[in-house]
């Protein structure tokens, strides 16, 4: 109920701040069960964008900077948001983020794990690929054009859900992970 009600509050407020176009949000809204959202990083008002694109609640994982505050700490927990240690492995968020998963619940990641400014292979990490295999999860990518100013047009891409592990089989290396991380980058940054 709280997140129903707080998305609806920033979905209006967003409509009205900016000019919000979704495109082909069926590809989500029509899937079931599990799966990931992988989404590029322009704003740190990124996460409430994808959230108010669709009707399903999305768990993000969120860097941990963002929870000392108790306030704000219990407002992300209540909306279905967990910590995450962007300088090393975290443990902790990677159960958290299969848990989620094993519950039949929607993961939102932002895979390049700061905002960036474009499209950069470099910045594809394995944490993404590894989660989804361990939960075996599909992935779905959101692509996010635009600017956040003042009536600015925002236009959010949803691609198709996806497989990456189809063609892997056996024990998979961090190596590649990072390769299928580098795979979901591009589809991410293809969407338009």
């Amino acid at each position: 109920m709280f997140y129903k009600l707080i998305r609806f509050l920033a979905k209006l407020l967003f409509n009205i701040a900016f000019d919000i176009k979704i495109h082909n949000p069926e590809k989500f809204d029509s899937s079931s069960g599990r799966c990931i959202i992988c989404s590029n990083h322009i704003s740190n008002l990124d996460p409430i964008t994808v959230a108010i694109s669709t009707k399903r609640q999305i768990h993000f994982m969120a860097k941990k900077e963002l929870f000392p505050n108790k306030l704000f700490s219990f407002v992300l927990t209540k909306l279905g948001a967990f910590p995450v240690d962007r300088e090393g492995i975290s443990i902790t968020s990677i159960k958290t983020a299969i848990s989620v998963l094993n519950d039949d619940n929607i993961l939102g990641i932002f895979p390049e794990g700061t905002r960036v400014d474009g499209y950069n292979e470099s910045n594809a990490k394995p944490g993404v690929a590894m989660i989804a295999n361990k939960a075996n999860s599909n992935i779905i990518p959101i692509h996010i054009v635009g600017s956040y100013k003042f009536r600015g047009k925002i236009n959010i891409y949803y691609g198709e859900e996806k497989n990456y592990f189809k063609n892997y089989s056996g024990k998979i290396r961090t190596e590649q992970y990072t390769e299928i991380g580098k795979e979901i980058l591009k589809d991410i940054y293809s969407l338009n």
